[in-house]
């Protein structure tokens, strides 16, 4: 083959194609382009982070792993609860662990929350001086059964959580106990203090808390078994205001008279 036809043919098999860098353009690298082809976000889109966007996202993403949780819950059917697309879902949180984590954290924060506020306000207001453990403990039951009555799902939603081994949630409680430890601190400062004082039995500060986190998160897990079962036996159980306030006073009447001392 000549010098000339081996040019023309070395010319024929390298021919720039679309993938080529055009004269005095540098190329694209592979990431680049890769980045480029993702689903566009309009800029014009509500931000989650303070607008009414998040509130959608959050409520609907809440709904789908309360009942599924998050190995069966699915991004899609969050997105199109919240009436936005997935992409834009996917930008925002990136994966549907990290928007499992921000729900949790959020529902705990919006429980725990109201819980820390309403023990002051009531402790400030209702509590007199001296009142001691039992002032504390009608308070927090209080506080707890009410708050969990605006926030029925919250329960499961922890329970679910639990038992998938509650990596997320000791993440989260962590994090929560910074601002609102001072509820479980005021409880354990007054079971120490009634004890050494011997109006009460001594009693570990852990299983008294989790006797009246059982008593009282139960009431919303077992609710609706116990209004099918209720008639059957013969007590139909109506979940309303004076329920509340007769479950509040069993509750606290049974964890003092457990630690009382009878003279």
């Amino acid at each position: 083959m000549s010098e000339s036809g081996t040019g023309n043919y070395l010319n024929h098999m390298v021919k720039p194609n679309s993938l080529s860098a055009k004269p005095g353009k540098k190329a694209k690298p592979a990431s680049a382009r890769s980045v480029a082809r993702r689903p566009a976000v309009p800029k014009t889109a509500p931000g989650p982070e303070t607008g009414e966007t998040e509130k959608r996202i959050l409520a609907a993403a809440r709904k789908e792993f309360v009942v599924k949780g998050l190995e069966g819950a699915r991004m899609q059917v969050i997105a199109t609860g919240a009436g936005v697309n997935k992409a834009l879902l996917h930008y925002y949180y990136r994966s549907k662990e990290n928007l499992y984590g921000k729900v949790l954290e959020d529902t705990v924060a919006t429980v725990w929350g109201k819980l820390q506020s309403e023990f002051r306000a009531r402790s400030s207001l209702a509590r007199p001086q001296g009142d001691g453990v039992e002032g504390i403990v009608q308070t927090i039951v209080s506080t707890y059964i009410r708050t969990l009555s605006a926030n029925p799902d919250f329960p499961l939603f922890i329970f679910r959580e639990m038992a998938r081994g509650g990596a997320t949630f000791t993440v989260v409680l962590n994090e929560l106990l910074k601002n609102f430890g001072d509820v479980p601190a005021t409880l354990i400062k007054a079971l120490e203090e009634e004890a050494r004082a011997g109006r009460i039995k001594p009693v570990h500060p852990l299983h008294f808390i989790m006797n009246m986190m059982g008593m009282t998160v139960t009431t919303f897990l077992a609710m609706p078994l116990l209004q099918r079962m209720g008639p059957a036996v013969g007590h139909k159980i109506k979940f309303d205001e004076a329920f509340l306030e007769e479950r509040i006073r069993s509750i606290t009447d049974t964890l003092l008279n457990g630690i009382r001392i009878k003279r």
